[in-house]
């Protein structure tokens, strides 16, 4: 069962009570979040994956889980997880932007494999 302020919080994000959004897009919601900075991060990451987002996105949150603690593998294993829910089309398209993200260039590895 729910406590007052979780109902309450969603039925104001479900009405699109504006403080209530604009705190939660902001990260100052006065809601405590129950998830520490490395999952938070890795929420965000697979929220990039899955509406397929731009790079200075995935490059601002693979950094923000990287300091949260986050692993290269964790960061990977994204890609596996949501192949299913999100599908194929989705992680195929993140995979290089994620790679960039991590300092690894797909296309110049792809080149490289050429010759």
């Amino acid at each position: 069962m729910l406590s007052p302020s979780q109902a309450s919080l969603l039925r104001l994000i479900s009405i699109g009570d504006e403080d209530s959004i604009r705190h939660a897009l902001s990260g100052t919601s006065p809601t405590p979040v129950a998830l520490d900075e490395r999952t938070a991060a890795l929420v965000r990451l697979a929220s990039l994956i899955s509406r397929d987002s731009a790079l200075p996105a995935y490059q601002r949150t693979v950094q923000a889980a990287l300091d949260a603690g986050a692993t290269v593998d964790e960061i990977l294993s994204l890609l596996v997880v949501l192949a299913e829910p999100a599908g194929s089309t989705a992680v195929i398209t993140a995979a290089p932007k994620l790679a960039m993200a991590l300092g690894y260039d797909v296309e110049a590895g792809l080149e490289e494999l050429a010759t």
